[in-house]
C-alpha cells in the first residue's frame, strides 16, 4: 500500500491528534501496521471508513472517532508582544505577523488544532467557538465545481498551505530551534527586553507627535 493513497483521504490538518507529527507520517505508520485507523478525530467517520476500506480492515472492531466542536484560535492584542514564536508553530500557516508587530489569526485558514497555544510565552492565544466551516478551496483558487466534495478541496488547500509553511520554516521545525532561548530564564529575559523596546518606541512616537499650537 502506498502511503500517498492513505494521505489523500486524511483531512490534512497536520494537528498531531493522531499521535504523529502530521498526516503523512500517520499514513506511513498505518502502512507499517503501527497505527490504528481510528486516530484521526478531525476526519471523523468518513475518514475512518475510507482508511478501513483502503487497508482492507474490518471497521467493526473500532470506535469511529468523533470530531471536536469547531474552534478557531484568537490572539489577545493587548498581550501579544510580537515574539513571532507562533508563526512556525502553525502547521497550515494561518497566522499573520512579523517580529515586534501584532500578530493575527486568519480565521478562514485556522483549523483550531491548538498547536500554537503552547508556543506563546504570554498565553495570549486562546481557542474560541466558531460555528462556521473552513473554506473549501484549492491552491488554484475557489473550488470550480460547487457540487464537488468540499472536504476533498479543503484538504487539498490545507495540504498546499502546509507545504508553504514547510518552505518558510523548514519541514523539521521544533521548539527550541534556531533563534529560540533554551531556558525559561532566557525566555523571560527576552520577553522583558521586547516589552521595554515596545515601551521605548511608544514614548518616542509620543514625543515626536506634532502638537496643536495654542489658539
Amino acid at each position: 500500500m502506498d502511503p500517498g493513497s492513505l494521505d489523500e483521504v486524511l483531512p490534512q490538518w497536520q494537528c498531531r491528534q493522531c499521535g504523529y507529527p502530521g498526516c503523512r507520517p500517520y499514513a506511513e505508520a498505518l502502512v507499517r501496521g503501527e497505527a490504528a485507523i481510528d486516530r484521526c478525530r478531525p476526519g471523523g467517520t468518513a475518514t475512518f471508513l475510507a482508511l478501513a476500506r483502503l487497508l482492507d480492515i474490518d471497521p467493526t472492531g473500532f470506535t469511529p472517532p468523533v470530531p471536536d466542536p469547531p474552534k478557531r484560535a484568537r490572539i489577545d492584542p493587548g498581550h501579544c508582544i510580537g515574539c513571532a514564536r507562533c508563526l512556525p508553530a502553525c502547521p497550515v500557516d494561518a497566522i499573520a505577523g512579523a517580529r515586534h508587530l501584532l500578530h493575527e489569526i486568519l480565521f478562514s485558514e485556522c483549523t483550531g488544532c491548538g498547536i500554537c497555544l503552547a508556543s506563546c510565552p504570554t498565553d495570549c492565544i486562546h481557542l474560541v467557538d466558531y460555528p462556521g466551516t473552513l473554506r473549501s478551496r484549492s491552491p488554484d483558487g475557489p473550488v470550480p465545481d460547487p457540487c464537488a466534495d468540499p472536504g476533498h478541496h479543503q484538504a487539498v488547500w490545507l495540504k498546499y498551505r502546509h507545504g508553504r509553511h514547510q518552505d518558510r520554516f523548514g519541514a523539521e521545525h521544533k521548539p527550541g530551534a534556531e533563534g529560540e532561548p533554551d531556558s525559561r530564564e532566557a525566555l523571560l529575559a527576552e520577553i522583558h527586553l521586547m516589552v521595554e523596546e515596545r515601551r521605548a518606541r511608544r514614548l518616542t512616537r509620543h514625543r515626536e507627535a506634532p502638537r496643536n499650537p495654542k489658539s
